[in-house]
């Protein structure tokens, strides 16, 4: 069994081995080398995605079609139901309960659901 690390996940997506600042919120997990690895690679996902949706102001033809924006919005709530479910089975107790409490993962599930569905 591969040993795991106590990471905290800040908001802004920075997976760090300490705490920083007691201002900040942190989802503290508890991950081996591999699953930190796919963690980083949701977050690095969701920041490129980020990216292409802000760019595609400057593209008209994509920017207002409907079927693109649909299709961003799906993959937008797909990673955030992602990462929010990794970092729910990777949590200690007490990140379980801070994401059992903001009810994010039912409402994620559905959306993400929902708009995939109806982009195929």
């Amino acid at each position: 069994m591969e040993q795991k690390e106590t990471f905290f996940v800040t908001a802004k997506g920075e997976i760090q081995p300490i705490p920083a600042d007691d201002l900040i919120h942190y989802f503290e997990i508890q991950a081996s080398y591999d699953e930190k690895k796919q963690l980083e690679h949701i977050i690095y996902e969701m920041k490129a995605n980020t990216k292409k949706e802000w760019l595609d102001i400057w593209s008209p033809k994509r920017h207002f079609n409907e079927a693109y924006a649909e299709h961003d919005r799906g993959k937008d709530s797909k990673l955030a139901y992602e990462l929010f479910r990794f970092l729910y089975l990777l949590g200690t107790e007490k990140t379980k309960r801070d994401i059992e409490e903001m009810n994010v993962l039912p409402e994620l599930y559905e959306q993400s659901h929902d708009t995939i569905e109806k982009v195929k």
